[in-house]
């Protein structure tokens, strides 16, 4: 695996969360946040907003997968879904994740964005309030 250049970062803030329910497996919780990405890389003056919802089973370790949709906006009014995937666990007093993104756009300025896989670090408070995200293109 390669890591491509740097897409995006910015910083992000948990909208709401539910806990949808419990079982042994841990607490089923359903999260949106928000974040503004600057872009850089392939992505220069590309810079938007994500808004992202996911569904998670926190593990009793505290740690757990995730998958969810989100919809990037770019400032000029161009939009692309994402579905992601990933992981993230608490590790010294932080909530730290990874995740892979996949993108859909008919945008003809974010083409190159249907054919890239993304993968993202998270890292903020343990209660994931606040958080930076970092985009990198897979290759």
């Amino acid at each position: 695996m390669v890591i491509g250049e740097k897409l995006w970062e910015g910083k992000a803030k948990t909208m709401g969360m539910a806990i949808k329910g419990a079982d042994a497996d841990g607490v089923k919780m359903e999260y949106t946040w928000m974040a503004q990405l600057k872009g850089m890389g392939k992505a220069k003056g590309v810079d938007g907003q994500v808004l992202f919802t996911g569904n998670t089973v926190i593990s009793p370790m505290g740690g757990g997968g995730t998958m969810g949709t989100g919809l990037f906006t770019t400032m000029t009014g161009d939009m692309a879904v994402i579905k992601g995937t990933g992981y993230g666990k608490p590790e010294a007093g932080k909530g730290k994740g990874v995740g892979l993104w996949s993108f859909m756009t008919m945008s003809p300025k974010l083409q190159w964005m249907n054919m890239t896989v993304a993968l993202t670090t998270q890292e903020g408070d343990p209660q994931w309030m606040e958080f930076d995200v970092v985009v990198w293109e897979w290759k």
